[in-house]
């Protein structure tokens, strides 16, 4: 699929937000006090972190240095996407089953490079979990489609099996376009509970 079938879901997402909450909510001041809708919750503004570490959970080195070459693989991707740099990660295997794209890490790369060539991408990884072959990665995709700087992005969770060279050999993704409204004052991607 394209960066248009991006924006499509992207579009099709807001409209299904703006019918699931109150839509006067979402008119008013974004930075007033919440309000009370008559039949939802409080109505939050969504913010995006600016300045925050990328929180791994990891059981041992070997999973430590799976994660970290994940947050590598989103870095190549927003800033440069070539066949030749996706294929230090991406096995030639590489099974998609993502709706948006084929098989082969070429269409990946492809996709991204068009947005890479057009927009300023920007991938924050908020969160990778690797057990062994299996990984995954809670990040938000910001200006696939666009140059706006009040773009929210797309959150996405991305799921990874490795094969034993290390590669990205299999790929499962969920996207939620991030609203610029919630039903909290909770955010999409901080992480409120700590261990006593």
């Amino acid at each position: 699929m394209t960066v248009r079938s991006i924006r499509f879901l992207a579009t099709a997402s807001a409209a299904f937000l703006a019918f699931s909450l109150d839509v006067a909510a979402q008119e008013r001041d974004p930075f007033a006090p919440p309000t009370r809708s008559q039949d939802q919750g409080f109505i939050y503004r969504n913010t995006i972190p600016k300045d925050f570490e990328t929180h791994i959970i990891v059981n041992n080195e070997a999973d430590r240095a799976r994660a970290e070459r994940i947050i590598e693989f989103y870095e190549v991707l927003s800033t440069r996407p070539t066949i030749e740099s996706v294929a230090d990660y991406v096995s030639d295997r590489y099974i998609q089953h993502s709706t948006m794209l084929p098989n082969g890490r070429q269409p990946l790369a492809m996709l991204f490079k068009g947005s890479v060539d057009e927009y300023p991408v920007a991938i924050d990884v908020h969160k990778v979990i690797v057990v062994g072959n299996s990984a995954m990665a809670h990040v938000n995709f910001r200006n696939l489609d666009n140059d706006s700087p009040e773009d929210m992005g797309m959150a996405a969770v991305d799921m990874y099996l490795f094969d034993n060279e290390g590669k990205i050999t299999e790929h499962w993704d969920v996207l939620q376009l991030v609203p610029s409204h919630a039903p909290n004052p909770n955010g999409m991607f901080v992480t409120l509970f700590e261990e006593d």
